[in-house]
């Protein structure tokens, strides 16, 4: 597999977006954060996923520059449409619009539907921690391959959710997570990479394990198991279901719509900005003092083993699948795959 630097990554980003007539503004856009999702170690949520965008765009399932809708604003909350643009165009949007209205408020809620697929989405919670405020974001929907905690086939939706808080550290504190024991993207790359599965992603129709990554979780043919697993995944399970319907209700989508909630926490209103981030510093130097166990180096705090992972890939380059690879060579150069 080909290591390419991330300038040229971006070159040939946005020259394929550039290729499928998106503006000049949002291909930058979405390729910093795809080409981000990859520096962090999350290559599910990078360039992987130009080829599907490129074909969004030509089937019109995906509707680059298509104007956003801010519906129902009130001084601290609103609904937006994207109308079918790119997820992480209006999640961006989404995020600023909410922070920008806990500016005046101790907190301020934005909901968003009707886009793309948006990546990675602690990228959202971070874009707001970086101004000093508390970001929380999460998606949901109706239905989808996770399995519930004593069943046998799927069907809640893998949410995620991202929590990110400032704090005087070089690393942005950041909690990405999916609510299933390994997210959808995960089995995406296995199959980039022709890989199996480990014991514990998947089951069958039977409840039994599995390890094929092209098992077609669309139709029943496998589960993703929550987090916790087959024996102790009622919390992962009870969250699933928790942050679905969260997402759902309030960001008022229709049947199998996802839906993204995205809150933005002043915490001024309740304490001086020194004190939280003075507080969060000492929390992860707390956890830094934990003798670590055979096979550690140290123990991390979330966005940390990311933040390594940017800085090394940044410096060596990143490590691109042979087929996504050979497929972005053939759309830089206007070919159809």
């Amino acid at each position: 597999m080909p290591i390419i630097s991330v300038d040229h990554l971006t070159d040939i980003s946005l020259e394929t977006f550039d290729r499928a007539g998106v503006e000049p503004e949002q291909a930058q856009l979405v390729t910093r954060l795809l080409i981000k999702a990859n520096l962090a170690g999350h290559d599910s949520h990078g360039v992987v996923r130009i080829p599907s965008y490129i074909s969004g765009i030509r089937s019109k399932q995906i509707r680059p520059n298509a104007p956003l809708q801010i519906e129902n604003q009130t001084a601290t909350s609103a609904q937006i449409d994207g109308h079918h643009g790119f997820g992480q165009v209006v999640l961006t949007r989404a995020a600023e619009l909410a922070r920008q209205k806990s500016l005046q408020a101790p907190l301020s809620l934005v909901t968003a539907t009707n886009y793309s697929h948006c990546g990675q989405l602690g990228a959202y919670a971070e874009q707001i921690s970086s101004a000093d405020q508390i970001g929380i974001v999460i998606i949901g929907r109706s239905a989808g391959a996770v399995v519930p905690y004593g069943g046998r086939t799927g069907r809640l939706y893998q949410s995620t959710l991202a929590i990110s808080a400032p704090s005087n550290k070089p690393f942005p504190i950041v909690l990405d997570m999916a609510t299933s024991v390994a997210p959808f993207g995960k089995i995406l790359m296995k199959r980039a990479r022709n890989e199996s599965c480990p014991d514990g992603w998947l089951i069958d129709p039977q409840g039994q394990p599995i390890t094929d990554p092209q098992a077609d979780l669309s139709n029943g043919e496998a589960g993703l198991l929550p987090l916790g697993g087959i024996t102790g995944g009622q919390k992962g399970s009870g969250l699933t279901f928790m942050l679905n319907l969260l997402a759902i209700t309030l960001a008022n989508v229709e049947e199998r719509v996802e839906g993204a909630l995205i809150i933005a926490i002043n915490p001024a209103f309740f304490l001086p900005l020194s004190d939280l981030k003075s507080t969060a510093d000492g929390l992860v130097d707390r956890l830094h003092q934990t003798p670590a166990i055979d096979g550690f180096n140290s123990v991390l705090v979330p966005g940390e083993r990311s933040y390594q992972e940017s800085e090394r890939r940044q410096r060596e380059g990143i490590l691109v699948e042979n087929d996504t690879w050979n497929r972005l060579q053939e759309l830089v150069k206007g070919n159809v795959i």
